[in-house]
């Protein structure tokens, strides 16, 4: 049966699944986790025991990778022969220290880092297989040279979608087991993409497990997406349209494609935000060149500018913040308002060294003079990681009341 599909110049909505409930079970907004700290008084002629400290009301995870502290990481011109350790850090207390070799499930590249559910995740390719590890310990391995674009947790389980190192395709599995795959295509989303968060291109829409992909070749694409294993391909999306990206949200599809409302887009996202959703990207500014910049939610007509450089953007509650690392070495950050700190020399590994909560800068960055130590931007706050690191991921952790 054909999805119904309203096409919105072209962020489009299709008609889904229906809801499946509440989604996860336990996963619940802070104003519904019942009554917060102790309660008042206490019984007659005892004394009640002292109370436990309350931890922070966040927690800022990082991953690190210390080589020896005569080795110049940054030009790296011994990689895979000199011995490193990969570290995890919260609240800038190293929790987790693993040394490399022959049989671990990491390598020392930042974009094979990830922070998830307070748990480092990594991935390796080695002897024709890759492996997928959390803290250091090897869950499971497959065959095939792949990266991991979409990383979920179910219980006991770990559902991953991969692509390959080479040529076009993605597999989706189940510890380590295929569901699905193709051999031809792309899925939308990774595990450095701000706006797909840190699950990356899978995530839960009603409760299901979900992915968009695009399959086929050009000029005849197939516009398509996976609920709980099951792929529905969206027959009324013209083949030859510039889709710049696809996501699921209350059982339906929202695309984007890169004329969107008039607004000539080089590239784009969409930010799902309660009813609506957000846009971000990059915007022609109608004499040829192009800003970063975003459109909010049911205000499509006005183009909002963050700056002139390419650049990760990232949305929060605050606002919408862009980084922009350039061939200078030189990273800058911008606020809502174009404000922001600049001229920082220093090497940004990936975008998931960045985030905003709450409006306040948390950007990991290593000084390009590798006699200075690693720091994190925090606010207006320069905090130094003293040790000899790269500072490869970067988490903030909501630590609910009990």
């Amino acid at each position: 049966m054909r999805t119904p599909f309203l096409l919105l110049t072209l962020l489009a909505l299709l008609a889904g699944c229906d809801p499946l409930g509440n989604g996860i079970e336990g996963d619940r907004p802070r104003n519904d986790c019942g009554p917060h700290g102790p309660g008042q008084g206490g019984t007659p002629g005892r004394q009640d025991p002292p109370a436990v400290p309350a931890r922070p009301d966040t927690s800022i995870l990082f991953s690190a990778v210390r080589y020896p502290d005569d080795y110049d990481w940054q030009r790296d011109t011994a990689y895979g022969s000199v011995p490193f350790e990969l570290l995890l850090f919260r609240d800038f207390e190293p929790v987790l220290t693993l040394a490399s070799g022959p049989d671990a499930c990491f390598v020392p590249d930042p974009d094979r880092h990830h922070l998830l559910s307070g748990h480092l995740y990594t991935e390796r390719m080695a002897d024709g297989m890759t492996r997928v590890g959390r803290d250091g310990q090897e869950l499971f391995r497959f065959n095939g040279r792949e990266y991991l674009v979409g990383l979920l947790e179910d219980g006991d389980d770990l559902y991953t979608l991969s692509r390959p190192a080479r040529g076009r395709g993605w597999s989706y599995r189940k510890n380590g087991e295929i569901l699905l795959n193709r051999t031809d295509g792309a899925p939308y989303g990774d595990l450095s993409d701000p706006s797909y968060g840190p699950t990356g291109a899978l995530y839960r829409d009603d409760g299901q497990i979900c992915f968009c992909y695009i399959a086929g070749a050009a000029p005849n694409w197939s516009f398509c997406l996976a609920r709980d294993g099951m792929e529905t391909r969206m027959d009324n999306v013209l083949p030859s349209a510039g889709v710049l990206d696809m996501k699921l949200r209350g059982g339906r599809a929202y695309i984007l494609k890169n004329t969107f409302l008039k607004n000539v887009m080089s590239e784009g996202r969409i930010w799902p935000e309660g009813s609506g959703y957000a846009v971000t990207g990059r915007f022609s500014d109608g004499t040829g060149g192009y800003f970063s910049g975003y459109l909010d939610a049911g205000s499509w007509t006005t183009q909002h500018r963050i700056c002139g450089e390419e650049a990760v953007l990232y949305r929060s509650a605050a606002g919408t913040f862009a980084v922009h690392a350039g061939k200078d070495g030189i990273v800058r950050w911008y606020g809502p308002e174009g404000g922001g700190q600049a001229d920082l020399p220093c090497l940004f590994p990936t975008p998931a060294c960045a985030v905003f909560p709450d409006g306040r800068p948390l950007i990991a960055l290593s000084p390009r003079d590798s006699r200075r130590r690693p720091f994190i931007l925090d606010g207006s706050r320069l905090r130094e990681v003293d040790v000899h690191v790269c500072i490869s991921s970067l988490a903030v952790e909501i630590n609910l009341p009990n």
